[in-house]
């Protein structure tokens, strides 16, 4: 059987589907640049593997049920015999991403893959959509903007580890697990877009060099290095030699405006910055964060879950809920879904203090900085590049390759939205309540289960300085509190904007 598995996919496999080994190979339908796949048995470890475009992994799968995810940007294709291919089923799209990042037991997560979610599952999103709009009122934010970030997304200690935010496409929907290993890269999307791009006036070039074109095209695959007036200088050079002069000085005007135009001009700053193998800066660094972040003030979140709004239709992303549906990080039994139905039924109340917070606006570095670490970085991007392929959908302006409009614009496109700022916390205390009764034994299992982490951030105790305790009277009530320090700045959510917000940049 051979299936495809696109880009951000999950594949559910079903116990006895695959009894032997099943070869991952990953093809060039896509982008380039680097990817993961992972396999996951029920119970078992994740094992990621790194897969190049052309590269090919094993995996002995005999038998087992877990989950096949495709974390690479271009499609993956999976072999266990010589059927023709057919796309592969059970499967969901974009959540491999977060899949790859949380390396736990994979059982909730096969379930949330289905349509149909469970009441558990169904209970989680609701708590969500609650948690976000208690968290756009306690925070001042808009609805028609915030992204709400699942699980702890530590800030980092370098500029390039916050550009890794900014530089991630936010998915249709109002929360968001953040993988540093993107699928949706805005950087690298932008540079597919203008090296895919007809560069101006470069129709007359090669009308104008008539019969010459081929010969100058011969010509150019046995040059190895440009002198310094580039292609312009080299062309003149050689056309000295072998064309009628007339016709050598049209040709070399059409050759200079192809060179002074808007896709030549992008094209060539992309390059200058590294191509597809270099980090692309944004123009706003940590220390700035920083400073930012000591000139705010504290905040609070409060929510009852027996009356908080769960309404989120009006929001940007119209009613969509991603991301994760677990309240317990380490929770993988069905005891564990029967406590957190229980908290959830008899009412969750959550007040939650943040001693700084901030809204932190960056954009793809443009133009060269004097900032001390900018300087370091060439710019990138260009709006005008890219609102050229914007606003002309045809192949006036696109080649027939792809990416196509459609590929980027159209109502499936991987360049729709932008993450223009990050909305960061600092000194997080969140204590939750709930009138639910518990056993001796549930609190043992829930004091356990905490220690893992637990909603809204899943921070295990002791990682990156959080704290998750639970408390319980003799009624068997409890009370957890989780805590994260000053110091450690955590991104807490995005703000998002349509792809024409960075076309003005």
């Amino acid at each position: 059987m051979v299936q495809n598995l696109h880009s951000g996919d999950l594949k559910e496999v079903v116990s006895g589907e695959i009894t032997g080994t099943v070869y991952l190979y990953r093809t060039n339908n896509g982008y380039l640049g680097p990817g993961n796949v992972g396999w996951q048995a029920i119970g078992e470890q994740l094992q990621v593997y790194t897969l190049q475009a052309g590269q090919t992994v094993s995996i002995p799968i005999n038998g087992s049920k877990g989950m096949i995810a495709n974390s690479c940007p271009s499609m993956v294709q999976l072999v266990w015999d010589n059927q023709v291919a057919v796309p592969a089923t059970n499967t969901k799209t974009n959540p491999a991403a977060r899949a790859l990042k949380r390396a736990k037991p994979v059982r909730k997560r096969l379930t949330s893959i289905n349509d149909n979610l469970s009441p558990v599952e169904e209970a989680i999103q609701t708590l969500t959509a609650q948690w976000y709009n208690a968290v756009v009122t306690g925070l001042g934010l808009d609805s028609n903007s915030f992204q709400l970030v699942q699980g702890v997304t530590p800030l980092g200690t370098t500029s390039e580890e916050i550009w890794d935010i900014f530089d991630g496409v936010p998915p249709s929907s109002i929360t968001n697990f953040f993988s540093p290993a993107q699928t949706n890269s805005f950087s690298t999307n932008y540079g597919s877009v203008i090296n895919n791009l007809i560069p101006q006036n470069s129709n007359s070039f090669q009308t104008d060099m008539s019969d010459y074109y081929s010969n100058w095209s011969a010509y150019l695959k046995t040059v190895k290095t440009l002198p310094s007036g580039g292609l312009p200088e080299l062309f003149q050079n050689w056309s000295s030699l072998n064309m009628p002069p007339d016709q050598a000085q049209t040709c070399l005007t059409d050759l200079l405006q192809v060179y002074q135009g808007t896709v030549y001009s992008a094209i060539k700053m992309w390059l200058e910055a590294g191509g597809f193998g270099a980090k692309k800066a944004y123009n706003a660094t940590i220390e700035q964060l920083n400073i930012a972040l000591g000139k705010t003030t504290n905040k609070t979140v409060s929510m009852d879950s027996s009356n908080e709004s769960s309404d989120i239709s009006n929001t940007w992303a119209k009613g969509e809920v991603g991301g994760f549906y677990d309240f317990f990080e380490g929770g993988g039994s069905s005891d564990y879904d029967n406590i957190t139905m229980s908290m959830i039924k008899a009412g969750l109340n959550i007040n939650a203090s943040f001693d700084k917070v901030v809204t932190f606006t960056a954009s793809p570095l443009s133009s060269v900085s004097t900032d001390p670490i900018l300087s370091q970085y060439q710019p990138w991007f260009s709006s005008a590049a890219l609102n050229l392929a914007y606003q002309t959908s045809d192949n006036t302006v696109w080649k027939t390759t792809h990416p196509t409009w459609e590929d980027t614009f159209g109502p499936n496109g991987n360049m729709l939205r932008t993450a223009s700022a990050i909305v960061v916390v600092e000194g997080v205390n969140i204590n939750m309540e709930s009138n639910a009764s518990f056993s001796s034994s549930e609190i043992t299992q829930l004091q356990a289960a905490a220690e893992f982490g637990i909603f809204p951030f899943f921070e295990a105790s002791a990682s990156g300085g959080w704290t998750n305790s639970v408390q319980h009277d003799a009624a068997g009530n409890v009370s957890i509190t989780s805590q994260s320090p000053n110091g450690v700045p955590i991104i807490i959510g995005v703000i998002v904007t349509p792809i024409g917000g960075v076309l003005l940049l």
